[in-house]
C-alpha cells in the first residue's frame, strides 16, 4: 500500500477523541499499480476493477482504522457504471469469439454422442441480479466473467434452477414425492439421476446425461442500479435498538437491465429420450419464465421470455 495512504500520524495535541487526519480516497494497491490505474482508459477488465480496484477511504470505529470501499452513495455507484461503459466498449469482438468457441464445443460434443438442445436466445424481461452474495469488499457482489469482465450466467447456477423446477414439477404431479424429496431417499435420486446425475447416496454416484454451458449475452449488456435500504443502520451497527428516528441508508448494487438476449445451450446425451427428455425441457422453460435466475426472484427479478 502506498506510504501516503496508510493513514499513520499523530493526533494533534488537545484533540483527544477527534478523528485522525485521514488522507484522500485511495486504492489499496501498491504505489506503482495505483499510478497506472489513475487513468483507466478503455482497455481494462471491469471485473478486476469492481472486485479489486474500487477506491476506499479510511474510517474509524472504536479507535480502530479500516478501509471502507466507495460504493455507498448514488454518485459513487454512478462512477462505477461509467467505468463499466468504458471497459465494455472494446469487448464486443471478444464476446463474438466466445460464441464461436461455444459453436465449436457443440460440434465436438456431437462427435461424442451429444446433441445441442434449445440452442437459442431468450430475452431478459426483468432485471437480473447475479452474485449478490459473492464475497466483495462492499458486501454487495456481482458475477462477472473472469476474462471478459462482463455479466454472464454460470452453468452451475442454470443447472440449480432447472433442477429445482424439475423437482417442483414432479411434486406437483405427485404430492407424495415431497416426502421422498425431504428424505432424499432412493426414489428422489432415481428421479434426478438421468438428466442431472446423482450423488453417492442410496446407490452409486452417476453422471447426468445433460451438459450445461454458461449462458452469455448476445451483446454487451447494460448495467443498472438497484437499491436496498437499511432502515435501522444504528441497530445493525450494534449501537442501539431499531428505533424509528434512524436515518435510512440506501445501498446500491448492480443489476443487468432488461431486454438483453442471453444464449442458453444444453448438450444432451442422445440416450436421453422420451418422457425424461420432455420433463427436462419443460423444467427449463419453467425456470426461465416462472422461477427466474439470480437474486430477488421472489420480487420478479431474473425472468426470461
Amino acid at each position: 500500500m502506498p506510504k501516503g495512504n496508510r493513514g499513520h500520524g499523530r493526533r494533534p495535541a488537545g484533540q483527544k477523541g477527534k478523528p485522525w487526519n485521514m488522507p484522500q480516497p485511495f486504492r489499496p494497491l501498491p504505489d506503482e499499480l495505483s499510478r497506472h490505474l489513475q487513468d483507466l482508459g478503455t482497455s481494462f477488465n471491469f471485473g478486476l476493477y469492481f472486485n479489486k480496484w474500487l477506491f476506499a477511504e479510511w474510517k474509524t470505529k472504536d479507535s480502530l482504522k479500516f478501509p471502507k470501499y466507495q460504493f455507498q452513495a448514488h454518485r459513487q455507484a454512478r462512477k462505477v457504471l461509467e467505468n463499466y461503459q468504458k471497459a465494455s466498449g472494446e469487448i464486443k469482438s471478444f464476446l463474438e469469439k466466445k460464441h464461436r468457441e461455444i459453436d465449436g464445443l457443440c460440434r465436438a460434443f456431437q462427435n461424442l454422442g451429444y446433441e445441442p438442445v434449445d440452442n437459442k436466445d431468450y430475452k431478459l424481461k426483468t432485471p437480473l441480479i447475479i452474485g449478490l452474495g459473492n464475497a466483495h469488499p462492499t458486501e454487495r457482489g456481482f458475477t462477472l466473467h473472469w476474462t471478459l469482465g462482463i455479466p454472464y450466467l454460470p452453468a452451475e447456477s442454470i443447472k440449480g434452477v432447472v433442477r429445482l423446477a424439475y423437482l417442483i414439477n414432479k411434486a406437483e404431479e405427485n404430492p407424495d414425492f415431497f416426502e421422498h424429496w425431504a428424505a432424499e431417499d432412493k426414489t428422489f435420486w432415481e428421479c434426478l439421476a438421468q438428466p442431472f446425475g446423482r450423488e453417492e447416496k442410496e446407490g452409486p454416484a452417476e453422471r447426468g446425461k445433460v451438459v450445461f454451458l454458461d449462458a452469455f449475452p448476445m451483446e454487451i449488456p447494460e448495467l443498472t442500479l438497484e437499491i436496498t435500504t437499511c432502515h435501522y443502520p444504528d441497530y445493525y451497527g450494534g449501537e442501539r435498538g431499531p428505533t424509528e428516528d434512524q436515518n435510512p441508508n440506501p445501498l446500491p448494487f448492480l443489476a443487468i437491465a432488461p431486454e438483453v438476449a442471453f444464449r442458453f445451450v444444453f448438450l444432451m446425451d442422445q440416450e436421453l429420450a422420451g418422457e425424461v427428455r420432455e420433463r427436462f425441457l419443460k423444467a427449463f422453460k419453467d425456470a426461465l419464465s416462472e422461477h427466474g435466475f439470480g437474486a430477488k426472484t421472489a420480487l420478479g427479478h431474473g425472468r426470461f421470455a
